[in-house]
């Protein structure tokens, strides 16, 4: 009993140690595992809230880094700076190299004729729509008068003023540093001591300042140089009626010597070249008897005056000024240079920017134009001067602007004149608006004009503005014609082979200048015999028009129902575009040419 009760006793204590070791080595393995799962997934939170650089887990070292970088990055922008000024001031030093090697070779090719070349960077020089006033030198000079000119051009219309360079006696009006100018004695008693301060007085005013540069009346230069002068059949210089001794226009060193002149004035500050004098003497039919032009060799002379100004032109060309012409009034109405004074306006037109024909009504002889004096009639010359200008432009491919010259002065001298006051210039104004021409310039050679003659700069944009849109409203050319109008005209010169007015109203896309186009109305063996306008649709800025005619050609009468012909505007006024059987009934058109003015 005890045997086995004891033995029993020591069983059951045996069992319970032996679990509990069983427990005991369970929780040894599973705590280590479960320390290593805590520490895995405290490092993948860990790699969550921070940056994969880990950057930020070193403020200190971030900042660093940071700017570190900034100034790396500024550097490097300093050095791109440094690298860009320093290839500019290379470009500069290059540019400033070549133009001095430049100026050295014109110095030495140029000689006393040597003007130096225009600054690197020049101002923009747009094109500007003048309105001035004639100044001399001597008004200049005077500053009180100067002052109220200028203080009249502030208040009014006006916006530029047309400055005395190189008068009508050869004078300069300020000093000239060119050699040649001062070896002819062209600087004595210069009037404007100061030509800087007056350039800068204007463009502070923003008045546009014009040089007028006389060019073939210079009675000053061949006192020096008689060999320059138009020469006497029986020897030395040829004199007009007022001993007055004239330069050669066929001498190429008059022409390098105006243009010189014309550098200089656009180097100080002149933004426009206006020639004047640009002819030969008037009265040619005494002239060409009594005198010769050395050099001249058979060229026309038109095509002398043509030479000079696109000669002028391409020498002024990098001085940055826009350059015109000043011509007589009559050459819009005749045909050819038929004074013989060498200014054609088919010649002339192309080659400048600005056409400046004085159309002074006293100018014009009685009878001109149908009135027996020109003078006492200002709207009606200046209407028809002006027409006929329009006219001549109309056929050039990029004509000059024309932009005229109106009297302000009362002509004493002629029987039956009218005196001119602020009416009369005011009237000549509006007149050339009419025309749809809106620059001006207004001659005083002692310089007295009326500032009633001018409206204020709003009044005048008002009034052409109005102009122009009532010529629209209207379906109006400058002329005041409709497309019908024109159609109907050009049908007519046809018919009555009146060549002149043909040309200007046929659009020939410039390609035939006006002496084929006469030769070739001279050859028509075709004629028009009538002619009737059947029908006309609007097709975008042309209007289209089928018309009925009839051409007598070799005995036989022809007749064509609705055939096309085109009104389109061009250069300002409506231009006809007949059907290529028309031109064709009439004879062979003219083959197009190259260069066509």
């Amino acid at each position: 009993m005890s045997f086995k009760g004891g033995f029993s006793l020591k069983f059951a204590f045996s069992a319970k140690y032996k679990c509990l070791l069983v427990v005991l080595l369970i929780l040894s393995l599973l705590i280590p595992l479960l320390n290593l799962g805590c520490t895995a997934f405290a490092l993948k939170q860990d790699e969550t809230n921070f940056p994969e650089d880990n950057t930020d887990a070193y403020p200190d070292t971030h900042s660093k880094i940071e700017e570190k970088t900034l100034e790396e990055l500024e550097r490097e922008r300093l050095e791109q700076l440094r690298q860009e000024e320093e290839e500019r001031r290379k470009e500069e030093e290059k540019q400033l190299e070549e133009r001095r090697l430049r100026e050295e070779a014109l110095r030495e090719e140029l000689g006393p004729f040597f003007v130096p070349l225009p600054p690197l960077e020049q101002e923009d020089n747009p094109p500007v729509k003048a309105k001035g006033i004639y100044l001399t030198g001597n008004t200049v000079g005077l500053q009180h008068r100067f002052e109220s000119l200028m203080e009249m051009v502030d208040t009014t219309e006006l916006n530029a003023m047309v400055i005395d360079v190189k008068n009508d006696h050869g004078v300069m009006s300020y000093r000239s540093e060119i050699e040649i100018v001062q070896e002819a004695g062209a600087n004595r008693s210069v009037p404007i001591k100061n030509i800087s301060e007056v350039m800068e007085e204007l463009k502070k005013r923003d008045i546009y300042p014009i040089a007028r540069v006389v060019v073939f009346k210079d009675p000053n230069l061949p006192e020096k140089r008689p060999e320059w002068a138009i020469q006497r059949n029986g020897g030395g210089v040829w004199r007009d009626n007022k001993r007055v001794a004239w330069v050669n226009p066929y001498e190429k060193k008059v022409w390098d010597y105006n243009i010189a002149i014309a550098k200089e004035a656009a180097l100080v500050g002149f933004r426009e070249i206006q020639f004047d004098y640009v002819r030969f003497p008037e009265n040619a039919h005494r002239v060409d008897r009594e005198a010769y032009y050395p050099g001249a060799d058979g060229k026309p002379k038109d095509v002398a005056i043509q030479d000079f100004l696109v000669y002028a032109r391409e020498q002024l060309e990098e001085y940055n000024v826009h350059i015109a012409a000043d011509v007589f009034g009559v050459i819009a109405t005749s045909w050819g240079d038929s004074d013989r004074i060498g200014q054609t306006w088919e010649k002339i037109a192309p080659c400048v920017e600005y056409s400046c024909p004085m159309i002074y009504p006293s100018h014009y002889s009685p009878g001109y134009f149908g009135f027996p004096v020109p003078d006492a009639n200002p709207v009606g010359t200046v209407r028809h001067a002006l027409t006929d200008a329009v006219q001549r432009n109309a056929p050039i491919e990029n004509p000059g602007i024309i932009r005229p010259w109106l009297q302000s002065f009362t002509a004493t001298w002629i029987r039956g004149h009218i005196r001119y006051g602020p009416e009369e210039v005011r009237a000549q104004i509006d007149t050339a608006l009419e025309l749809g021409i809106d620059e001006f310039f207004i001659w005083n050679a002692v310089n007295r004009y009326y500032p009633e003659s001018f409206l204020t700069m709003e009044e005048s944009r008002e009034r052409e503005e109005k102009a122009r849109l009532a010529r629209e409203e209207k379906g109006h050319d400058v002329l005041g014609r409709t497309t019908s109008e024109a159609l109907e005209l050009f049908m007519d010169a046809v018919r009555r082979k009146n060549w002149r007015e043909a040309y200007v109203l046929q659009g020939t896309d410039f390609a035939v200048n006006h002496d084929d186009y006469k030769n070739w109305v001279e050859k028509w063996t075709g004629r028009l015999s009538s002619y009737e306008a059947a029908y006309n649709s609007e097709d975008e800025d042309k209007t289209i028009y089928g018309v009925n005619y009839s051409i007598t050609a070799g005995g036989e009468e022809i007749n064509l129902e609705g055939e096309i012909f085109e009104v389109y505007k061009e250069n300002n006024i409506w231009k006809v575009k007949p059907s290529e059987k028309f031109t064709e009934l009439l004879t062979c058109m003219p083959e197009p040419q190259e260069n066509a003015q």
